[in-house]
C-alpha cells in the first residue's frame, strides 16, 4: 500500500500545475484547454508516481516521490489533455 503525505501531496501538485500550465504557455489556446492540459497532467503524475513505484521504475527520486516518471507522463498526460480539448479543429481560431 502506498500513503502520501500532506507535503508530498502539495509539491507533486504543483509541479504537474506547472507541467500542465507550460504546456499551454507554449502552445496557447484557450482556458478550456488550460484546463484540460493541468487536469490531464495532474494526473499523468500521479499515475507515474504510482506505476513508477509498483514496477521499480526508478529515474529520479525527490524524497518519496519518483520524479523521473511521474514528469514523463505528466508530460504525455498534458499533450492528451491539450489534444482532447477540441480545440485543434482547421479552421478554428
Amino acid at each position: 500500500m502506498i500513503t502520501f503525505n500532506i507535503p508530498q501531496l502539495i509539491l507533486g501538485t504543483l509541479i504537474s500545475c506547472l507541467i500542465g500550465s507550460l504546456i499551454h504557455l507554449i502552445f496557447g489556446g484557450r482556458p478550456m484547454r488550460l484546463l484540460f492540459a493541468v487536469f490531464f497532467a495532474w494526473i499523468g503524475f500521479w499515475l507515474g508516481d504510482y506505476f513508477g513505484k509498483n514496477y521499480g521504475i526508478i529515474l529520479m527520486m525527490y524524497g518519496s516521490i519518483n520524479l523521473g516518471a511521474s514528469v514523463i507522463l505528466s508530460l504525455i498526460g498534458g499533450f492528451l489533455g491539450f489534444w482532447l480539448s477540441g480545440e485543434n479543429r482547421p479552421g478554428d481560431l
